[in-house]
């Protein structure tokens, strides 16, 4: 039984706000969904955001460059984790403007899906990825909202200074050394750089885990398909004539090459924001863990102690996610060649068997998700990414030391 809804503006369903309200709300809060990407108000948003977090970077990196390390080594991990997170949010924002054209068809896809779906098993498989999607946008807010939230309220600003006394009263910054805002600069200035950091983070809440939600929610739903795909072919009706068999062949084939070429447009949409967490995701673990280990050698544990416990969770589950997609998505396309190996091609035709090879050499050209086009990432990775953040950390120990 088909029922093939023939859609050119998908109306919102209950079904679709499950699976994809969450990415829907993050990509119109921030500009970028692709359906209002000409009007003004998406412009202003993702020029608003955008504009935060770039401007926060380059302040960072200003009092970097001007004020260097002259804190502990503690501040300085915190103000580089807080430019390299702020650089990668900003990417974040950037890239899904650019690339609406792929997420157009990604999101476009997956609202057919879900309006189109007709069969329980199917509907099962769906509801179960995206409850995985839900999870993981939920997981990921929480606690990024816990860590920002947490910096914000532990360290208000310094609204008053001595300048009359030889002791100077130190200036309280989110990131960074104190001596970044030291008590000559104006206090206009040092009011300005804080309430931008302030801002900034309070936009990191949105858009860092929010990123991660709409990949998650956007790979889990094609996995979700794949294992659909892979289901219906494993079902094999014994009163099917040779029409009947080529045409559900036909059916398939076309069907496999969509969801091929919209999992290589999601990997194209991921590829460089991948790569870029994994690569500061894995130095930033490793410098928080030398501060926290300090920290716990010397016998102190505080609150800062525990933000940067929160972070390295946060950064590792990070890794670990892209890790766990790419596994399910490569997973799925073995158990799809597999399937299609196992087929009683024998009892076919003769065009209906070449039908079947053509289907398993296209399967071998399977999307994979992968990081800057050179890691493909699965759990062995995860495994390997592990060991080197472990001995890099020796190392970066070693010479901090």
């Amino acid at each position: 039984m088909e029922c093939e809804v023939k859609i050119h503006e998908l109306e919102w369903n209950r079904d679709m706000h499950y699976a994809l309200g969450f990415s829907k709300l993050w990509c119109r809060t921030i500009g970028v969904w692709p359906w209002q990407r000409n009007e003004p108000a998406s412009i202003v948003r993702f020029g608003v955001f955008f504009g935060i977090e770039a401007a926060a970077v380059i302040s960072l990196v200003e009092e970097l460059f001007v004020y260097g390390n002259c804190g502990s080594l503690a501040d300085l991990i915190e103000g580089l984790s807080a430019l390299f997170i702020f650089m990668i949010t900003a990417l974040k924002v950037l890239l899904p403007w650019l690339q609406q054209g792929q997420m157009r068809s990604i999101i476009q896809s997956a609202m057919e899906d879900w309006a189109n779906v007709c069969e329980p098993r199917a509907r099962q498989i769906m509801d179960q990825y995206a409850l995985l999607g839900r999870l993981i946008y939920i997981i990921q807010i929480s606690a990024t909202f816990v860590g920002c939230i947490d910096l914000i309220i532990l360290r208000p600003p310094t609204l008053s200074t001595d300048r009359a006394s030889n002791i100077s009263s130190a200036r309280t910054l989110i990131f960074g050394p104190s001596c970044w805002a030291p008590n000559s600069m104006p206090r206009s200035l040092y009011l300005f750089h804080y309430h931008l950091i302030s801002m900034c983070l309070c936009s990191t809440i949105i858009i860092y885990p929010g990123w991660n939600s709409f990949m998650a929610s956007a790979a889990l739903h094609l996995c979700g398909q794949f294992e659909v795909l892979n289901a219906s072919l494993e079902e094999r009706p014994d009163d099917q004539n040779d029409v009947d068999q080529k045409r559900r062949i036909k059916k398939f084939s076309i069907r496999h090459d969509k969801l091929l070429t919209l999992g290589n447009q999601l990997n194209e949409t991921v590829d460089l924001i991948a790569i870029s967490e994994v690569l500061s995701n894995g130095f930033l673990i490793c410098l928080s863990g030398i501060a926290l280990l300090s920290d716990i050698t010397k016998g102190k544990f505080d609150n800062v102690d525990i933000n940067f416990a929160l972070r390295i969770s946060v950064w590792y589950c990070e890794i670990f996610i892209y890790s766990y997609i790419g596994e399910k998505l490569a997973s799925e396309g073995e158990k799809l060649q597999s399937t299609i190996y196992n087929y009683p091609w024998y009892d076919l035709s003769v065009s209906s068997i070449k039908d079947i090879q053509y289907i398993m050499m296209r399967n071998n050209s399977f999307c994979y998700l992968t990081a800057g086009g050179i890691i493909v990432m699965n759990n062995e990775t995860f495994k390997e990414i592990t060991r080197l953040m472990f001995s890099y950390f020796s190392a970066l120990k070693l010479v901090l030391d």
